[in-house]
């Protein structure tokens, strides 16, 4: 067994004996969502960032930050971002009750936990059987698109505020990963997975179909190389600009479940988690080069 194996395995018990000797007795579950936890990903694959999501009978136990309700907890240990999201089994149940206590998309949330293509139990009962049925489950596209756009604009502010690049391209391709899951569930209204290795599949499915426009399987194709390597085949600011322009684009014809022109788009922005300010400045950017064109 590698050195790097042996650490990311003393990681995660590390984690699971801390909680459970905190909460041992208020514990349901613990599962492991996202690419860490996903061994269909290629060995050289990146996974600094662990997600856990704690099921609990009661939150009262849980600590909070003083400015919201939701229970999380954000740690680093070695070189690995650790977020751990506690939820009850009632809050699965009932999308309002879900959204008082977490500031994730539900339903993209239950087809992590519901199916173990999606994530893994590590800890307690299998609780997927309480689950609701994922077959009849209708998307929130507006929730789940601007998940996609606030990872985008938070790419702008790790370069510009942070000064911290690779932050800022490991938020993009986040972007650009979740604006496929978008495309899958839109176009495909019985897809339900969450894994990246699904969403490309999906992706490249759509695209051979003519479904999708060939370049989001390009930005898909930079995103999962980055996250392989730590570089993008492109120069990464010409290609974030790029995507964000496909996406508007996309918008701006009606080519997504909803139609936008300029100033609809500003405001959609504008009630955005919010507000997107860093990709409001680049639509602004955009018409302003455009009326620059045009005058010439």
């Amino acid at each position: 067994m590698s050195d790097s194996k042996t650490s990311e395995n003393t990681i995660l018990e590390e984690i699971l004996d801390d909680l459970q000797k905190r909460f041992s007795a208020n514990i349901i579950s613990i599962f492991g969502i996202g690419s860490y936890f996903d061994d269909s990903l290629p060995k050289d694959w990146i996974k600094n960032d662990l997600d856990i999501i704690v099921i609990v009978k009661s939150l009262e136990p849980i600590p909070k930050p003083n400015w919201t309700d939701v229970r999380y907890e954000k740690k680093e240990i070695d070189d690995h971002k650790v977020w751990l999201g506690f939820n009850t089994l009632d809050a699965y149940q009932d999308k309002q009750a879900f959204e008082t206590q977490s500031f994730s998309n539900y339903e993209w949330s239950l087809l992590d936990l519901k199916l173990p293509e999606n994530s893994k139990l590590l800890y307690g009962q299998d609780i997927r059987d309480q689950l609701p049925d994922i077959s009849e489950v209708i998307f929130d596209y507006d929730d789940i698109l601007v998940r996609s756009l606030y990872h985008l604009d938070k790419s702008f502010k790790e370069a510009i505020v942070s000064k911290n690049m690779d932050a800022s391209m490991q938020q993009f391709s986040k972007g650009v990963f979740k604006f496929g899951f978008y495309l899958c569930i839109y176009f495909d209204k019985s897809f339900r997975f969450t894994s990246i290795r699904a969403i490309a599949n999906k992706i490249e499915q759509l695209s051979k179909q003519g479904i999708v426009n060939e370049k989001a399987l390009e930005f898909v194709k930079d995103s999962i190389f980055f996250r392989r390597t730590r570089y993008f085949t492109k120069e990464y600011i010409q290609l974030r600009s790029s995507f964000i322009l496909h996406v508007f684009s996309l918008i701006g014809k009606g080519k997504l479940h909803r139609k936008m022109k300029f100033e609809e788009l500003v405001t959609f922005l504008e009630n955005t988690f919010g507000g997107l300010s860093h990709l409001i400045e680049f639509v602004q950017n955009i018409k302003k080069r455009y009326y620059q064109l045009k005058s010439e």
